[in-house]
C-alpha cells in the first residue's frame, strides 16, 4: 500500500520558508541600517593607545586624534569610507588619523592579507593610496582563495615597486605588527568594525560626512574651509 503525503505539507514548507525570508531581512536591515546618534555605541573608555608603526596621516602632535579600527575586508567598513575620505581631506590639517588593523579572520579570510598589503604600501610611502584601493576593489579579492595576483595588481595600480611589494607581501613582513593591532583593539574593548575613537570617545558603526561634521567640530570647531563642510 502506497503511502499517502499529507496535505498540509506544502502549507507548512511555504510557512517555514517565509520566516526564513523574514529573518533574514530582518538580519540585514539591523546590520545595514542606519541608526541615530543614541544608537551607534557611543560610550566614554578608558583606553589606552601605543601608535608606533602605525600608518598616520595629520600633524603628529594634533591635540584631538581619530583612531581608526577596521578590516579591508569588512562590507560596513567599505560603507564607512565615503565619510572617512571626507574627514581626510575637511580636517587631516588639524587632526591626527591613526589607522589600525582589525581582521575578523574568523569571518573575513584575507583581511589579514590584505592588512599585510597595505602596510607593505607604506614602506613606500603609498600606504593610503593602497588603502584606498584595497576598498574600491574589495569585490574582486575579498573572496579569492589566493589573493596575491589581486593585490600585486593594485600594487602596480598604486605605482609601488612591484618586486619590493611582492617580497614584503610574502614574507608577512607585517603579520606580527596587524596582530599586535588586533590585541590591543580587543584590549580597548573592539568588537565590530569599523570602531573608531575621538581621543577617548568610541563610535562604532557607519557614518556620513555631515555625522563627522557633528562628531568633530564638537571638539575642533568648524573646518578652515567652510566650503568643505557637507550639508549631506
Amino acid at each position: 500500500m502506497q503511502g499517502q503525503s499529507d496535505p498540509r505539507t506544502p502549507f507548512v514548507i511555504g510557512i517555514i520558508l517565509l520566516g526564513v525570508v523574514l529573518l533574514g531581512g530582518i538580519v540585514w536591515a539591523v546590520a545595514y541600517a542606519p541608526s541615530d546618534s543614541s544608537d551607534r555605541g557611543r560610550t566614554d573608555v578608558n583606553v589606552s593607545f601605543n601608535d608606533e608603526n602605525d600608518p598616520t596621516l595629520g600633524p603628529s602632535d594634533a591635540p584631538v586624534v581619530l583612531r581608526i579600527f577596521g578590516d579591508y575586508q569588512c562590507p560596513a567598513c567599505k560603507a564607512a569610507e565615503p565619510g572617512v575620505t571626507y574627514v581626510r581631506r575637511t580636517y587631516a590639517d588639524r587632526l591626527k588619523i591613526v589607522w589600525n588593523d582589525f581582521p575578523l579572520q574568523s569571518l573575513h579570510r584575507n583581511a589579514r592579507n590584505a592588512a599585510n598589503a597595505a602596510r607593505c604600501a607604506e614602506e613606500q610611502g603609498k600606504f593610503w593610496d593602497m588603502h584606498d584601493a584595497l576598498y574600491d576593489f574589495q569585490s574582486d579579492w575579498s573572496e579569492k582563495s589566493n589573493p596575491r595576483d589581486d593585490f600585486h595588481a593594485l600594487a602596480s595600480r598604486v605605482q609601488l615597486n612591484v618586486d619590493a611589494f611582492d617580497s614584503c607581501y610574502d614574507d608577512k613582513k607585517y603579520d606580527a605588527k596587524v596582530y599586535a593591532d588586533v590585541q590591543e583593539g580587543n584590549a580597548n574593548s573592539v568588537d565590530s568594525t569599523p570602531t573608531f575613537f575621538i581621543n577617548k570617545r568610541k563610535i562604532t558603526g557607519i557614518l556620513t560626512p555631515a555625522e563627522w561634521d557633528k562628531e568633530l567640530q564638537a571638539v575642533l570647531g568648524p573646518p578652515l574651509t567652510p566650503a568643505a563642510t557637507s550639508t549631506k
